[in-house]
């Protein structure tokens, strides 16, 4: 029988990205998401351009293509999900189907490093990377969602002789 250690609890922030389900929304979703693993695509973004363009006027010495790769790492993956709810409008109660796509986030290993810290750039990737996105290319929502759950702790269970590094799993 294979044996399990105990990696935690340790620090970890959760969010949710809420917009309404919608057929066409799929493809700019699965683009928007798609877009968290390619650098490329992350400094295309132009919350990134500015970001980058402001971080070199404040710090001649900032690293981009570190920061960028933290971007690009830090989110890992992601889970979605739909649900259904009620919300009132100026004309009523309106039910609706949400898509919610839900990312967690924790540094590697058991100490924060400045080179990996996915805890302190959780924020911007999931607010500019994905909610901001999908509010600015999509454009014809009146609300797109983005809850912070920012006090979660994270422990997880490791088969024994599991060769890949803390960091390397999503649910």
């Amino acid at each position: 029988m294979a044996g399990y250690r105990l990696e935690g609890p340790k620090a970890a922030r959760m969010y949710e990205v809420i917009l309404p389900k919608k057929l066409g929304y799929f493809g700019k979703v699965q683009e928007v998401l798609e877009d968290l693993f390619n650098e490329d695509a992350i400094r295309a973004v132009p919350f990134i351009m500015r970001s980058i363009a402001d971080r070199r006027r404040r710090d001649p010495s900032f690293d981009e293509a570190a920061w960028v790769k933290t971007l690009c790492r830090a989110s890992g993956g992601y889970s979605i999900y739909e649900m259904d709810g009620r919300y009132l409008s100026a004309g009523g109660p309106v039910d609706e189907r949400v898509l919610v796509i839900r990312f967690i986030f924790h540094n590697v290993g058991q100490q924060a490093d400045p080179s990996t810290d996915f805890l302190a750039a959780s924020l911007e990737v999931v607010n500019h990377l994905v909610a901001h996105r999908f509010a600015e290319e999509l454009g014809v929502e009146e609300q797109i969602w983005f809850l912070e759950f920012p006090a979660t702790r994270l422990a997880i269970w490791r088969k024994d002789g599991d060769p890949r590094p803390i960091g390397d799993y999503q649910l």
